[in-house]
């Protein structure tokens, strides 16, 4: 079971983790190293990369990185010969969803349970308040058997190791051979999970083509646009043609900062400052520092002068911006990935809807084009500190049997639940029921789940697109390098900078300061925390 805590030691681990308001103002704990590295450049040996495949794609999952598509579900097998079995596992998740109906009325939840062949008990809460959640219960000392850990939060790797089992005799090299879903999970994703050259978790994997310029296809080509610009200056001339402010039409509904910065050669997502770090060589370049970042809000300046951007842009949600969308208001939004979708969802009543993905061009037209990747993981689930080996082996079966992949009858399970119950199906492919949709809102999925493939049911040309799109934009994806490892900095000091830092970036966006006012920006947020950033990300790779 999850170990309990006492005082003195939740004390110390609210000192380590940044707890220490929520148990008093008193504690005797002292943090491991600030900077705990979990640089891929060690000794440790990542988990063995071991495909599992069910059931053959109709589009393959070539090259390397992009997610295998299905135009039908094919027809199902097991991939685990046995359920797991075992004393019951309780696990703390998050949500984006709504609260889904309790065990005592939820098939769904009741099948996975029967099939697993213990119980599973799951915790969770909205993503929104969700860090707090954890941090009181650790602070609380009951945790349960499992636990996704969402984001960052400061002294990383002093709370994992106060709190979480050490997986990585269970999990690196061939010894994750033993749960051959878990092998399956791509290498990248699992670089997320370590600290201090060790495994602490099992990762959810994302798809690797990350953020998307989702363009209205079927309104370029009723203006007679190519959907793929190779020079900024025909970008510029098709968001001319898709605006008439008259006819309430602009090109965007939000500024395409991030689609310039990579027009510039620069990857990372802005606001937010996400993965806006370069390397050469061990030494780092904040993006920020750089010419090509000047150019790049230049030229976002003189878009958004020339009027193809909504004017009511600023401060709009995403659901407004992907309404105007939806209504051929705006050509363009921005958006995940993982919503491709949901776009089709809710434009089935839109004659001749059709969406795909822009790459951003070369400024001038030539050389070569770049992409920002998308996250390797949302999050990774780890297990409450024990040295019970059979109950970590039990757990970690659970989390294998929880990433069964595409096409088996543990997938359909997961997905959709009991046929005739919470799904039927539209020939091949099945089809959530009304109960079913409400019941599948609990979020096993954020506990573990499957490398992730293109099914869109019966729609052939929404798999082809994001298909060909990730065929296209995943090659061009230039690496985070600041993947595996982590700066206490970053974690704990720097989110207010980021903050005042992204509030200039905006105002020069909207033309209300000078592109010069970044200069003693970006330098103010170096000499605070990026010059220190830095240094601890140079120290764990030899720069």
């Amino acid at each position: 079971m999850a170990p309990t805590f006492s005082r003195r030691r939740v004390l110390a681990l609210g000192a380590a983790t940044g707890l220490a308001p929520l148990l008093g103002a008193c504690g005797d704990g002292s943090p491991s190293s600030p900077n705990g590295s979990n640089s891929p450049a060690g000794s440790l040996k990542l988990p063995t990369y071991k495909p599992v495949t069910v059931a053959t794609p109709d589009l393959a999952a070539e090259p390397a990185g992009v997610s295998p598509g299905y135009f039908t579900y094919p027809a199902t097998s097991s991939a685990a010969a046995q359920p797991v079995r075992g004393e019951a596992v309780t696990a703390l998740t998050y949500t984006y969803d709504p609260i889904a109906p309790a065990l005592g009325s939820n098939p769904y939840w009741q099948n996975l349970n029967s099939r697993l062949g213990t119980e599973l008990k799951i915790t969770y809460v909205a993503s929104t308040d969700y860090k707090s959640k954890v941090a009181t219960t650790i602070a609380g000392g009951d945790v349960p058997d499992v636990v996704a850990i969402q984001g960052v939060v400061q002294q990383m790797p002093a709370m994992l190791q106060a709190t979480f089992t050490d997986l990585t005799e269970h999990l690196s090299g061939d010894a994750v051979l033993a749960y051959p879903n878990l092998a399956a999970l791509p290498t990248d994703a699992w670089r997320g999970t370590v600290y201090d050259q060790r495994i602490w978790g099992v990762p959810v994997p994302r798809a690797r083509i990350g953020t998307v310029l989702y363009t209205r296809a079927d309104l370029l080509e009723k203006a007679g646009l190519g959907l793929q610009p190779d020079s900024w200056a025909e970008f510029k001339e098709m968001a001319r043609a898709l605006t008439d402010e008259r006819a309430g039409r602009w090109a965007f509904g939000q500024i395409p900062f991030n689609t310039i910065l990579e027009m510039n050669g620069i990857t990372g997502n802005w606001p937010g400052g996400v993965g806006v770090w370069q390397a050469q060589g061990g030494v780092f370049t904040h993006s920020g520092t750089t010419p090509q970042f000047i150019q790049a809000l230049e030229d976002t300046v003189e878009l958004v002068k020339s009027g193809v951007v909504h004017p009511d842009h600023a401060g709009a949600p995403n659901t407004k911006r992907n309404a105007w969308m939806l209504a051929g208001t705006t050509s363009f939004t921005i958006g995940g990935y993982a919503g491709w979708g949901k776009f089709y969802g809710q434009a089935k009543d839109v004659p001749g809807f059709r969406l795909t993905g822009m790459l951003s061009p070369t400024r001038d037209g030539k050389g070569t084009r770049v992409r920002t990747p998308g996250p390797t993981l949302s999050s990774f689930t780890a297990v409450a500190r024990t040295d019970d080996a059979s109950r970590i082996k039990q757990i970690l079966k659970v989390l294998d049997w929880l990433c069964a992949p595409f096409g088996s009858s543990e997938y359909l399970a997961l997905r959709y639940g009991v046929e005739g119950q919470t799904f039927t199906r539209d020939g091949a492919d099945p089809a959530l029921t009304e109960a079913g949709r409400s019941q599948l809102f609990l979020p096993v999925r954020y506990l573990a789940e499957a490398s992730p493939v293109i099914y869109e049911p019966g729609n052939r040309q929404a798999v082809q697109d994001q298909h060909d799109h990730q065929v296209a934009g995943v090659p061009l994806a230039v690496e985070d390098p600041t993947l595996g490892l982590y700066s206490e900095t970053a974690a704990s000091k720097a989110a207010s900078e980021q903050q005042e830092l992204d509030s200039v970036l905006l105002e020069i966006q909207l033309g209300n300061e000078p592109v010069s006012a970044w200069q003693p920006a970006i330098k103010k947020y170096m000499d605070r925390v990026g010059d220190k950033i830095k240094a601890e990300y140079e120290e764990q790779t030899g720069g």
